[in-house]
């Protein structure tokens, strides 16, 4: 009888462990420069344990976590401070211009994950699912703190729960759960989406241009999730239909 090796995933464990005190320092410190109540400290840190445990588990056995994924990481605790803070009913104006270039470096950021794992080889599964899941959050929190502002009306939601509703697409159709080929396109809109929502999220942005900014990248976003959904639908769909179609 083979048994069956356990990936050794201490080194990881360890790595994010030592991770976890500088990140409740340095947020603690935000939360009391911007004003924020302390005990609201206890949602960032849920959202580092939940981070941390899904990359521990997640990682494929190897002693930490590995470049790609610790910038990947450090990214998804960006996500995590904004969406703390936008809990906030009013902020300062000085607090406005801290979350928006916060925004812009976790935007920055996400070129160099990739680089990384294609410089060192690294590139994975789970880092590229880690990846994707960190940027629809952000999409997320930006659409959130665009509405919240009130700078445009509900429908920028959309910009946001586009990935979510794809993905509960797949719940119904089981054909969109196949996985797609790399595209340049995809890649290109996601940038442009966090781009355009960080743009009117400057203060300093007049809110008569944030339709003008928000809305040519809606109508991208949703041509990009059209063309994908043909794509499944001829590479498995269709043949789905057939299938069903023939047993009835």
């Amino acid at each position: 009888m083979v048994s069956e090796k356990i990936p050794d995933r201490t080194g990881a464990s360890r790595e994010l462990l030592l991770t976890a005190l500088p990140f409740t320092v340095v947020t603690g410190g935000i939360w009391w420069w911007i004003g924020i109540s302390l005990v609201s400290l206890a949602l960032p840190l849920s959202g580092y344990a939940l981070l941390a445990w899904v990359v521990v588990t997640g990682v494929p056995g190897q002693q930490g976590i590995g470049p790609a994924n610790r910038v990947t990481f450090y990214r998804a605790l960006g996500v995590v401070i904004l969406a703390g803070i936008l809990l906030e009913p009013q902020l300062p104006a000085h607090a406005q211009w801290a979350w928006v270039m916060l925004a812009l470096a976790v935007l920055i950021l996400d070129g160099l994950d990739g680089y990384l794992a294609r410089r060192f080889k690294v590139s994975t599964d789970f880092g590229a699912r880690f990846d994707m899941e960190v940027d629809a959050a952000l999409i997320l929190t930006l659409s959130l703190a665009v509405w919240g502002g009130g700078i445009t009306g509900p429908w920028v939601l959309l910009l946001g729960l586009m990935r979510y509703l794809f993905v509960a697409a797949g719940w119904i159709w089981p054909w969109v759960n196949c996985p797609l080929p790399e595209s340049f396109r995809r890649k290109t809109i996601c940038v442009w989406q966090i781009a355009s929502l960080v743009i009117v999220l400057v203060p300093i942005t007049p809110s008569w241009l944030a339709v003008w900014i928000l809305a040519p990248a809606l109508m991208l976003l949703a041509y990009s999730f059209t063309v994908d959904l043909a794509w499944l639908y001829r590479a498995g769909g269709q043949h789905e239909t057939q299938r069903h179609g023939a047993e009835t």
